[in-house]
């Protein structure tokens, strides 16, 4: 039998459920939220916020796409690059959404911030395996697989990546 008591738990737990709402990858959240959302992109989120690039592109009109390293790839990065070092991280950010469709329609190749860009080199159609490339060269560097992509944002999309991509 409802009482009155049990509809007023009832509907407090449904307002308290609502207000912890998890930053689903799902196009209705902006991208910090995402990546907030996934506990292995904690030091990665650190390293944009404390380079300024976090508010400087996603807290601003714009669409990007990140290639965002998991928490132990970051570990294993060169020191620059673990510091914040603004260039270092633009190499993981590309101007507008791009999904792995996307990617594959532009022949596997993303022109990042930085002015390198990435390119798939192997892996599945799911899990491409990608690589680091100065512009107008061939891939070198460390290579690393997109283990988790496509997490939908409202200013762009995540890819979470199990290295960090540096061009030799």
């Amino acid at each position: 039998m409802l009482t009155r008591r049990s509809l007023f738990a009832i509907g407090g737990a449904a307002l308290l459920l609502n207000g912890c709402e998890r930053a689903l990858p799902d196009g209705r959240f902006p991208l910090m939220e995402v990546m907030g959302a996934e506990p292995n992109l904690s030091n990665f989120r650190a390293a944009l916020r404390s380079s300024g690039l976090a508010s400087e592109l996603f807290d601003r009109p714009g669409i990007y796409t990140v290639l965002a390293p998991t928490d132990l790839a970051w570990s294993g990065a060169p020191e620059r690059i673990r510091r914040g070092e603004r260039e270092a991280l633009l190499g993981l950010i590309a101007g507008g959404r791009l999904r792995l469709p996307d990617i594959q329609a532009r022949g596997g190749r993303i022109r990042m911030l930085s002015g390198n860009d990435v390119r798939v080199v192997g892996g599945t159609p799911e899990n491409p395996r990608i690589q680091g490339a100065r512009a107008g060269q061939a891939p070198s560097g460390a290579s690393a697989t997109i283990i988790r992509p496509n997490l939908l944002a409202s200013n762009g999309v995540v890819h979470i990546v199990e290295g960090v991509l540096i061009p030799a």
